[in-house]
């Protein structure tokens, strides 16, 4: 009968241990902000495997849950993303063409929809551990519990509690990461923003049913 302690022992650890990552993601969705709307500078950058940066990219963010987010990136690759939490519209100005399609939480892989989207939803879709660091850091590392989610990981990180960092490592190990500055949250927001009006003498696209 010795397993008997040995076997209480593991369960009191796996209680604890489950514990503590609903407590990170309960507070990963309060510094998120349930209902808010957050806007943003952001520098992004597309790292290698070893973490070197290929490719560089400046743009705004404007966010409201859930999954309404206007996303501009600047040259080399202007682009914008604008999604009304049904509709995305994706414009590329330099080849004058719009593409339309029915926002799938599925099969859409953005920064803007992981940051729009219910952070109640975030105990049930990842295992979530917090770390505190100096200087008021906060991070949060995310594995989806899907095992066919399009993410490997993700790296949320807060400084002063304001959104500072995210890294997001997909399924085909290619990694992303966007720093965060001139952060507002709850600005005032003309929700007429989150429908993308087509400008004239640009291509449309439909793909699928809308």
């Amino acid at each position: 009968m010795r397993f008997m302690p040995l076997l209480v022992g593991l369960l009191g650890l796996s209680v604890s241990m489950f514990s503590f990552a609903q407590t990170a993601a309960q507070a990963l969705t309060q510094q998120l902000g349930q209902g808010n709307n957050i806007e943003a500078d952001f520098v992004q950058y597309l790292l290698d495997a070893s973490g070197s940066r290929l490719q560089e990219t400046r743009g705004h963010m404007i966010l409201a849950p859930p999954n309404q987010f206007w996303w501009q990136t600047e040259d080399p690759f202007a682009q914008l993303l604008v999604s009304n939490g049904d509709q995305l519209w994706i414009y590329d100005e330099d080849l004058e063409q719009v593409t339309v399609q029915k926002l799938d939480l599925q099969t859409t892989s953005t920064p803007a929809l992981l940051l729009s989207g219910n952070s109640n939803d975030i105990g049930a879709e990842f295992n979530v551990v917090m770390q505190r660091g100096d200087q008021d850091l906060v991070f949060y590392r995310l594995t989806p519990k899907d095992p066919e989610s399009l993410y490997q990981s993700l790296r949320i990180n807060f400084k002063n509690n304001k959104l500072w960092e995210m890294q997001i490592e997909d399924a085909m190990h290619q990694k992303t990461s966007l720093t965060f500055s001139n952060v507002v949250i709850n600005p005032p927001i003309d929700a007429s923003i989150f429908e993308f009006k087509v400008p004239e003498n640009v291509d449309v696209v439909v793909m699928g049913q809308l």
